[in-house]
């Protein structure tokens, strides 16, 4: 089993549900995928295994699994593409550049974040909890 299956399996069990074959179907096609799929992406994966799974079984899954903190929707705006992409959550913060040319996503760290959080907070009197950065602009390869 993958591991996006794994931690959905002890989620369900921790809150009564249980893992169908749909589910399972679900997770497994967003797992092979990788990368940022949006929605439409994954219910595309999702037919070509399971033609009887309903897109609105794809929807409601994908919000359960944000609303369980195993995926995070983002907002990346890929070539004019304004839906929700699915990012598997990841236990370190990481941000995101968007080439507006080919749509290619570069997840990466910056310390420098880091420091904007503290200046905030420092500021504000507030405790930021995380951040999420996504940069746009023209990769390598649509720079040449």
């Amino acid at each position: 089993m993958t591991d996006l299956v794994v931690q959905a399996t002890a989620a369900l069990k921790t809150s009564g549900g249980r893992m169908t074959t749909q589910r399972r179907v679900i997770l497994e096609s967003l797992q092979e995928l990788g990368g940022h799929p949006n929605a439409e992406q994954v219910y595309g994966a999702v037919r070509l295994r399971d033609e009887s799974i309903h897109p609105t079984t794809v929807y409601r899954t994908l919000g359960w699994l944000a609303d369980a903190g195993l995926l995070q929707p983002r907002h990346l705006e890929a070539r004019g593409d304004r839906c929700e992409h699915f990012d598997p959550a990841s236990p370190a913060e990481h941000h995101h550049f968007v080439c507006t040319r080919c749509g290619r996503v570069i997840e990466f760290t910056s310390r420098y974040v880091e420091d904007v959080k503290r200046q905030v907070g420092e500021q504000y009197e507030a405790r930021v909890e995380h951040a999420s950065l996504t940069l746009h602009g023209l990769c390598h390869d649509c720079r040449g």
